[in-house]
């Protein structure tokens, strides 16, 4: 279904040059995302963006000089970054335990069916 939804958007280019990696970053993300919670999302859903963009900015914001030397965490520049990996982490648990949720919930009304 994903390498549908990218031939499909690459076609919709119609020759032009893109940078495809936001492409390839929702089409893997929705690949992980179908085996976690059983559906797609649409690559234009903002709560999914946002998911995106902020597993993007975790990666990118890593700190290996942090993880060697705690101590750097009082720094101000550390300080800062921590708060904002802290946001980011927040904000992709919230949208994470929200669709297990939903799945959840989904499961429980399957097993009261009498089908």
């Amino acid at each position: 279904m994903e390498a549908e939804e990218m031939t499909k958007r690459v076609r919709e280019e119609q020759g032009r040059p893109f940078d495809m990696r936001e492409l390839i970053t929702s089409c893997v993300a929705n690949v992980i995302m179908s085996m976690l919670f059983g559906r797609r999302f649409d690559h234009y859903d903002p709560a999914f963006q946002q998911l995106t963009a902020d597993m993007k900015d975790l990666a990118a914001d890593f700190s290996v000089p942090l993880e060697i030397f705690p101590v750097l965490r009082f720094l101000p520049y550390f300080k800062k970054l921590l708060a904002k990996l802290s946001k980011v982490q927040r904000r992709s648990y919230n949208f994470i335990y929200s669709h297990i949720a939903a799945c959840t919930e989904v499961c429980n009304c399957d097993q009261t069916s009498p089908f």
